[in-house]
């Protein structure tokens, strides 16, 4: 029982396709409307809202909306920070998304590796709370030493 509602949340994460983002441009309503559709999962925790929204504009994690429509390209980074923002620091987003480079190659990225994580749950599910917590520590603690490396490679 709990192990069917803990896969029904993780299938509440899974992103949407590429191909499912509308492309014709979405005002900021509309796209709090879509991401809040697309990841109910999420909706227990802390949410998205516009100034948040604005925030990760001027930081430079998405594009900036034209004519106060945002693009594919932004809903999708959009979608990918509300995944990340519940282990991620602001610069851990921007270092594993990369402002700048293609969204549409590191959403099709995200959303396999995604996929293949809420799949390997429902294949052998940790055996507990503190095993699943010990795994999560785990990661994220190589994720933190991967991008460091990826720095320190990067220093002149």
């Amino acid at each position: 029982m709990l192990e069917a509602r803990i896969q029904e949340a993780l299938n509440g994460c899974r992103l949407p396709a590429w191909e499912t983002i509308p492309d014709f441009g979405l005002y900021m309503d509309q796209v709090l409307t879509y991401v809040e559709r697309n990841l109910p999962s999420l909706s227990g925790l802390p949410g998205l809202t516009a100034p948040m929204i604005n925030n990760y504009v001027k930081a430079g994690l998405v594009d900036r909306p034209d004519g106060k429509k945002y693009s594919r390209s932004a809903v999708a980074r959009l979608l990918m920070i509300c995944v990340l923002k519940q282990t991620m620091s602001q610069d851990g987003i921007r270092r594993l998304l990369r402002p700048g480079e293609g969204t549409e190659e590191i959403y099709a990225a995200f959303r396999s590796s995604q996929d293949r994580i809420i799949g390997s749950f429902s294949d052998a599910a940790p055996a507990s709370a503190l095993a699943c917590a010990l795994e999560s520590a785990s990661l994220h603690l190589i994720c933190r030493l991967m991008l460091a490396e990826d720095t320190a490679e990067k220093a002149p």
